[in-house]
């Protein structure tokens, strides 16, 4: 069974359950960490037990919001205390991160997916897919408002956090008036805005700022009469400033933020194949559908894919050729 469901179905499966499991994807942004930690929290807090697993220790700039609300390993984890699994922002099955300890298919227990993304194809009892939604802590939100469940200052903190970082404070178009209104909401309700906006985006250690340095010094690429800029990131770079990607969400942004470009793109290696990252500011150009031509999948303005290729090279000339294509045919309309 996988069926699709509102959100008022949703909220009253999540009602019933009372001993949860939640996990997000792997590599998890700062609305998967703020969705799932924001679930767990609401949970708990309107008479629930939940359990968060992340795939990862919180990336750096986040730790200072933390509290000891997750665990990062299933070991030990008994399946038979819970009575319901949740899966939250994670667009497809492969994507679910449970760690090696713990399969997708060995989980007995109902399955509710929630998420925001369209093309969201994961095999769960129930899938709440609210595209409508700018970021998946957007759906929580509405949930809970369904329940008419209290929202503490800790969960509003952290479903704040997703809807900051997803909709770049409020900056992109997925933004809109319901999403402005859930975000007054939660500061009512106690949200550390300051806090939440200072380890979104201005927190970056030093090494950070020097690897983007040298990326937009010698990994920065112009295409299309400058309407494509893209960054290939070698592994050394990465060595050399002691920087991982997880705690890199905004890299993309300085390519997108200049002047012309319509599409951003960074490649860089990850585990035997490269990881590449997609950005549109301008609607008429989607990258959801490059994406999906290399498997990958995400959002109309934001999407990703992890690409199986022998060199940057390759990775570089096919990514061009979709590129391209996408402006050339939205040029043509």
């Amino acid at each position: 069974m996988n069926r699709r469901i509102e959100r008022r179905e949703a909220a009253e499966i999540l009602a019933g359950f009372r001993r949860v499991l939640i996990a997000t994807h792997e590599k998890p942004d700062g609305d998967a960490l703020g969705s799932a930690l924001g679930l767990g929290r609401l949970l708990r807090d309107n008479g629930r037990q939940a359990t968060v697993l992340l795939p990862d220790p919180l990336p750096e700039k986040f730790q200072e919001l933390a509290g000891d609300d997750f665990i990062t390993s299933a070991v030990g984890l008994d399946l038979q205390n819970f009575d319901g699994f949740i899966a939250l922002d994670s667009a497809r099955d492969s994507r679910v991160a449970l760690g090696p300890e713990l399969q997708l298919s060995a989980l007995n227990v109902p399955m509710l997916n929630l998420d925001h993304h369209v093309d969201n194809s994961v095999q769960a009892d129930w899938s709440c897919i609210a595209g409508d939604a700018a970021a998946t802590a957007e759906l929580v939100c509405d949930l809970a408002g369904e329940n008419g469940w209290t929202i503490s200052p800790a969960a509003a903190t952290w479903l704040l956090l997703g809807l900051i970082t997803d909709t770049g404070s409020f900056r992109f178009s997925n933004t809109t008036g319901a999403t402005l209104r859930t975000a007054a909401m939660l500061r009512d309700c106690g949200a550390q805005w300051e806090s939440v906006v200072n380890a979104a985006f201005f927190s970056k250690p030093l090494r950070q700022q020097r690897f983007e340095a040298a990326m937009l010094r010698d990994c920065v690429k112009s295409a299309c009469d400058g309407r494509f800029l893209y960054a290939l990131i070698p592994d050394e770079l990465f060595a050399e400033y002691q920087f991982d990607m997880r705690d890199g969400e905004t890299v993309i942004d300085l390519l997108r933020e200049v002047k012309g470009v319509v599409i951003a793109a960074l490649v860089y290696r990850r585990n035997g194949a490269f990881k590449l990252s997609l950005r549109s500011k301008d609607g008429r150009y989607p990258v959801g559908p490059i994406a999906r031509t290399f498997d990958g999948g995400g959002h109309q303005m934001a999407a990703g894919a992890t690409v199986s290729a022998g060199s940057f090279a390759e990775v570089e000339a096919l990514l061009l050729e979709q590129v391209t294509r996408t402006l050339e045919e939205a040029h043509a309309v």
